[in-house]
């Protein structure tokens, strides 16, 4: 029962790694970063590059069936991604 549950666990994961995300956050095309930019998985190398100027950017990156909700947490104060939003320079 259990190594079903982990084998389950783990391909949800893969299936999270692989969908599709948009991003959410700023404008700043010199860093790549263009609003509502839809990749088809995480751009892990993307992320990874800019971590250490933006270590929330990868909160900005969320499913395209999540984008709705997101933007209302964006709006949020205190949320996670308003936050990594503001961090970028957002004033919401």
């Amino acid at each position: 029962m259990a190594r079903a549950k982990t084998v389950s666990a783990e391909k949800q994961q893969i299936e999270a790694d692989n969908e599709a995300v948009v991003y959410i956050g700023l404008n700043n095309l010199r860093k790549g970063l263009k609003t509502y930019t839809v990749y088809k998985a995480k751009p892990e190398a993307l992320i990874d590059s800019l971590k250490a100027e933006m270590p929330f950017i990868g909160r900005l990156f969320v499913p395209v069936a999540q984008l709705n909700q997101a933007m209302e947490s964006v709006k949020k104060k205190g949320t996670p991604l308003n936050l990594a939003y503001r961090e970028m320079g957002g004033v919401e």
